[in-house]
């Protein structure tokens, strides 16, 4: 994949030091972290307890093909097969991906699968709008 070039601009003080590419949790997408963040994440993991089963599952789950990538001089990254056949991207077939910022993390996906992702959750939009305000809102009380 090349990485767009503005984006390399934007992101210089951190892609230096590497990225990791994992699946993401709810979307057939892959997620990639700057590896800052990434090492955040880990951190936070590691204050899980390890002999607890849902910790210990949720770790091995979120952490399978978690895979650490860094950009060539000509500015690309290798994805794995293993993830692209996760988020069902055929560069063979089509060659264009969706690149979404997302926070801390920027996602990757196919074509097909954004566009799905988009119409599906249009109807659904207002409602989830209202409930994240409202989960905000308690928040910050």
């Amino acid at each position: 994949m090349l990485f767009p070039s503005k984006l390399r601009k934007q992101l210089e003080e951190v892609i230096h030091h590497g990225m990791v590419i994992n699946r993401d949790i709810y979307s057939n997408c892959l997620a990639l972290y700057p590896k800052p963040e990434w090492d955040r994440i880990q951190q936070d993991f590691s204050k899980l307890n390890r002999y607890n089963r849902n910790h210990l599952e949720f770790m091995r789950r979120f952490l399978n093909g978690a895979t650490p990538l860094e950009l060539d001089n000509a500015g690309r990254l290798s994805l794995p097969a293993s993830l692209l056949d996760y988020a069902e991207i055929d560069l063979k077939k089509n060659n264009e991906l969706v690149v979404v910022g997302a926070l801390e993390k920027m996602e990757i996906w196919s074509v097909g699968n954004h566009n799905k992702m988009v119409a599906n959750n249009q109807s659904d939009f207002a409602a989830l709008a209202e409930q994240v305000q409202r989960d905000l809102g308690q928040l910050n009380d």
